[in-house]
């Protein structure tokens, strides 16, 4: 799903300019992040558990490329506009998507009860100060 998203959004950025480029961009960035995230929990896993065996698995090696192509469309993001663009999309969409992967793939599961409503609580506090550094004159400059 993460690579049929970023197969979108590159060639998207590739045809626009300015704040629209660097917010694809930052999309496709943070969505990679996300991937990235959780590919190093499974290579430290493989790692962890194998030792250098882990070399002879894809996880890896999937994880140098994962994390060259964000990097890549992160400096990419902040290239085509203002940080202001950019920085949020990738700070939001990294920790939602990562979550999500994790729950989907990972089988990761998420605390229930009284503990879920804190996970919401701080989900939405960390988009909160997102929005409010956004917000900043240092970043609009």
């Amino acid at each position: 799903m993460v690579a049929a998203c970023v197969t979108v959004l590159v060639p998207a950025g590739l045809r626009t300019s300015g704040r629209v480029r660097a917010g694809v961009y930052a999309a496709a960035a943070g969505l990679l992040f996300a991937l990235l995230d959780a590919l190093t929990k499974s290579a430290a896993g493989l790692f962890r558990d194998r030792g250098l065996a882990a070399l002879v698995h894809w996880e890896p090696y999937a994880l140098l490329l994962v994390g060259g192509a964000g990097l890549l469309l992160a400096q990419s993001s902040f290239q085509a506009g203002s940080l202001a663009v950019s920085l949020p999309l990738i700070d939001t969409l990294e920790p939602i998507g990562a979550v999500l992967i994790g729950a989907a793939v990972l089988h990761e599961r998420l605390a229930t009860s009284r503990y879920l409503a804190v996970q919401i609580l701080g989900a939405a506090l960390a988009v909160t100060g997102i929005v409010i550094l956004d917000r900043s004159p240092l970043v609009r400059t």
